[in-house]
This record gives structure tokens, C-alpha cells and sequence, in this order.
């Protein structure tokens, strides 16, 4: 049963993802694709959701997503000429900085509030349990990839890289 959902979950993130235009390679490309298809495979197996749970709550997930790139996107719009002032050895006021700080705020609030209402339109489709389950998701797949790339990471060795091996 768990396999047949598993299953069924990936079939329909790959129609989604196919039905994209497609992006180059590399970079925020196809590694985001994969570790999207991935994602969706761990939280499907993490909430353990039945067949009819996936078709119906990843379109709500999708939905959130864009809402939050949204955001992201107004926020980046927002700071780009301080940063750019900054960048070019321009002194920033403390007004700016002030507004800049309040302008953080109301993001932050846009995203908490919009991750609020993204828990609670799933309880239409989740039960108690795996609610509490996709709000404890993130924070976990983001400990277990620290933990991944702390065991990972290799430190040079001293007199210069090693000869004949390759870190990536």
C-alpha cells in the first residue's frame, strides 16, 4: 500500500514537473527539480499520506510555495537599492536601516501568517497527527542536511590538496 502511494505520488510530481518549461542544467536547474521530486517523495513518506491525501494536498503545497516565492520575490525587490547602495561604499541612514528592519517585520509576519493558513487549509485533507507531523517536517529535513554535509565535509589537508582525488 505505502509503495503503491509512493508511487503514485512521484508519478504525479513528474507530470507536474514535465508539464514545465523546461530550465538548463546545472544550478537552479535540474538539481532543483531533483530535490524537489525529493522532497515531495520524503514528505509524502513522513506524513504518511494515503493516495486520495497526495492528489489532493500537494496542489494546496504547490499553491503555498508560490505564495512564498511571491513574497521572496517583493522582499529581494524591496532591498536591491539599499544593498546596491551599500555595495557601492554609500552611507546608509538610520532611517533607512529603521525602515528596512520594519519592512523585515512585515515579511516575516506575510510568511509566518501565510505558513499559519497553509497548516490549517491541510487540515482538510490531514488528520491531527499528520498536521503536527508537516510542521516539525522542515526544521527535520533541515537538521538531517546539516548533519549530512557535517559528516561530508573533509577538511584540506595541510601542504595543499590531495593529488588524484576530487571533492565533488
Amino acid at each position: 500500500m505505502k509503495k503503491n502511494v509512493i508511487l503514485s505520488t512521484l508519478l504525479i510530481a513528474t507530470g507536474f514537473l514535465l508539464a514545465q518549461p523546461g530550465k538548463p542544467k546545472g544550478p537552479g536547474g535540474q538539481y532543483s527539480e531533483r530535490m524537489e521530486m525529493m522532497m515531495v517523495w520524503k514528505l509524502t513518506d513522513h506524513l504518511e499520506l494515503s493516495q486520495s491525501q497526495a492528489e489532493k494536498f500537494f496542489p494546496v503545497m504547490r499553491a503555498h510555495q508560490k505564495q512564498l516565492m511571491e513574497i521572496r520575490k517583493e522582499e529581494k525587490e524591496l532591498f536591491e537599492p539599499t544593498f546596491t547602495k551599500v555595495k557601492k561604499g554609500e552611507t546608509v541612514s538610520k532611517s533607512d536601516v529603521n525602515r528596512l528592519l520594519g519592512n523585515i517585520k512585515s515579511f516575516e509576519e506575510k510568511k509566518t501568517k501565510g505558513r499559519i493558513d497553509f497548516i490549517k487549509k491541510s487540515g482538510d485533507i490531514l488528520d491531527s497527527n499528520q498536521q503536527i507531523k508537516l510542521l516539525m517536517f522542515e526544521p527535520t529535513v533541515k537538521q538531517q542536511i546539516q548533519k549530512r554535509m557535517k559528516e561530508s565535509y573533509r577538511p584540506p589537508m595541510r601542504g595543499g590538496k590531495q593529488k588524484g582525488k576530487r571533492r565533488f
